[in-house]
């Protein structure tokens, strides 16, 4: 059984200096994020299973959306009209339908962690870089679990141009 901290432990060397290289801070256990002008792309892990699987979440957030005057998170992990969904070699086409990691074992981890770089780095990384537009968000915030209703699109399209129009890319 593994829990965060255990693959934590296991992924503090190797694995958090190959995603610090891709761009992305290391917040807390397996919670990667890095700031694109207006957007925060983020992947972060949950154990499922009873400790024998990593589930990996990719999500592109906007703080502008729920903060449209300073651009803050209201509360971090930023949850309401975030796009995204679960790391597989089908990301993004298929958002919901996620590979299980193996985890149970040292063994199992390590192989599990090269896996998830690739996917980064064939699926994730180019789904990030693509989404630089409202129209972008948009389309894929319409591809998500929670369909959003009328209200929610307004804010969007509201908290994305404010945060476009007040912040470059670098």
């Amino acid at each position: 059984m593994t829990t965060l901290t255990q693959l934590d432990k296991l992924t503090n060397q190797s694995f958090n200096n190959k995603m610090r290289r891709r761009g992305f801070a290391i917040e807390k256990t397996f919670y990667f994020w890095r700031k694109r002008g207006p957007f925060f792309d983020v992947l972060w892990g949950e154990i499922i299973g009873s400790g024998s699987s990593l589930r990996i979440f990719v999500t592109v957030m906007c703080p502008w959306i729920d903060d449209p005057v300073t651009g803050e998170f209201v509360e971090f992990p930023f949850r309401t009209c975030s796009i995204g969904g679960t790391l597989s070699g089908r990301f993004p086409e298929n958002m919901r339908s996620g590979v299980n990691f193996d985890v149970a074992t040292e063994d199992e981890v390590t192989q599990s962690l090269e896996n998830i770089l690739k996917l980064v780095d064939e699926n994730a990384v180019p789904w990030f870089n693509e989404i630089v537009s409202l129209e972008t968000y948009q389309f894929y915030l319409e591809k998500s679990a929670n369909r959003p209703d009328a209200k929610d699109r307004a804010k969007v399209k509201k908290g994305i141009t404010i945060g476009l129009q007040r912040e470059s890319y670098r």
